[in-house]
């Protein structure tokens, strides 16, 4: 039986058009925190196409989303920061920061290479939307038998968002290098994750969210069952397929997301900054901007993203959007390229016109 691609999870890993943006108007005091104008003006009507629309959708699915916003000078909104929801590939920041600490501590080396079977073990064909192949592609690997240097693994987890490396990472590093990359961070309640487990489970309802990752490992290391799940289809029931998302997928909280990721762009991450940052930045900066770094994904009815900027006067600013339950039209349309949601967090951070507006949202 064939998998469609993108049916399971194609990755949201390439970054809008951002252009020019402001980033030295509407500074406030480090005392001040958004709220709402004594008077909203009405939202726009619901569009996930345009970055204006996304403030509509926000404000009619309360239910179904979850942010945070710190424009790094004062101002901040949230909604439903402390909720558990479904993360997709923006979980990635965890397994980045986690080789990034091993890398600073001496105990992975970036060069290392390592044979593109060790990397494949833990890829499961034709439910990455094509990031595989696609990094395959960039890196110009094309013998079987080739080794990759483990940076550029790395760099196919975040630019085209593998998921074969995260697992990879994980069953080097530990569950608790993980954990303690994620805590060092200020994210301190991680469900430590598996990207192939969470897979297997979306084939197999059955599977409790306890044996994701000994499913993981058995698909690494056994050949038979590695088949049978390859065997596996998840169906053309968009609803079913998204109800399983929830239960199966990878979760955290959007505190937990933006914690992290603010926690490596300001350094305050400790040893290892520098390397997570400069994977997270790996596309240039807009103009005035000295940084721009994002990862996010997407599964089926879910759609999430985590985007920090670094300015000159050395402020950092945070914003994560998690997006649950989106219609089957909502979802094809941004995984086949519309990005509106990435600009809505750019003007977020930076205009506080857009900050007042989520805020009147929920």
């Amino acid at each position: 039986m064939t998998r469609k691609l993108g049916t399971i999870t194609a990755a949201v890993a390439v970054a809008v058009s951002l252009g020019a943006c402001s980033t030295d108007g509407g500074a406030a005091s480090s005392s001040e925190q958004a709220a709402p104008p004594a008077v909203c003006a009405p939202l726009p009507p619901a569009d996930i196409t345009t970055a204006s629309g996304w403030v509509g959708y926000v404000g009619s699915h309360p239910d179904d989303v979850a942010f945070v916003v710190d424009d790094g000078r004062g101002r901040t909104v949230e909604h439903r920061a402390a909720d558990t929801v479904p993360l997709a590939s923006a979980i990635k920041v965890v397994h980045l920061a986690a080789y990034a600490r091993a890398v600073a501590s001496g105990e992975l080396d970036p060069a290392e290479p390592v044979p593109l079977s060790e990397w494949e073990r833990w890829y499961l064909p034709n439910t990455d939307g094509g990031a595989h192949p696609k990094a395959l592609q960039r890196l110009g690997v094309t013998d079987p038998d080739a080794t990759v240097p483990l940076e550029q693994m790395v760099t196919a987890m975040i630019q085209e968002s593998d998921n074969a490396v995260p697992d990879y990472l994980r069953d080097r590093l530990g569950d608790a290098a993980l954990a303690d990359a994620a805590a060092q961070g200020g994210w301190d309640d991680l469900e430590v994750p598996t990207l192939l487990g969470s897979t297997i489970a979306l084939l197999d309802p059955a599977m409790s969210r306890d044996a994701r990752w000994d499913a993981a490992q058995r698909y690494a290391h056994d050949g038979a069952y590695r088949e049978q799940v390859m065997r596996m289809a998840p169906g053309d029931d968009f609803p079913a397929v998204t109800a399983r998302v929830q239960e199966s997928g990878v979760t955290g909280s959007a505190a937990g997301l933006a914690s992290l990721h603010r926690a490596i762009a300001t350094g305050d991450f400790g040893p290892g900054s520098d390397v997570a940052r400069e994977h997270l930045e790996w596309q240039p900066a807009p103009p005035g901007l000295d940084g721009l770094g994002f990862k996010g994904g997407n599964l089926p009815g879910v759609v999430t993203e985590a985007m920090t900027i670094r300015r000159s006067d050395g402020t950092v600013a945070t914003a994560v959007l998690l997006t649950s339950h989106l219609s089957s039209e909502d979802y094809l349309n941004v995984i086949g390229g519309n990005f509106a949601h990435q600009q809505l967090l750019l003007e977020a951070m930076t205009d506080p016109d857009t900050a007042s507006q989520l805020s009147c949202a929920v």
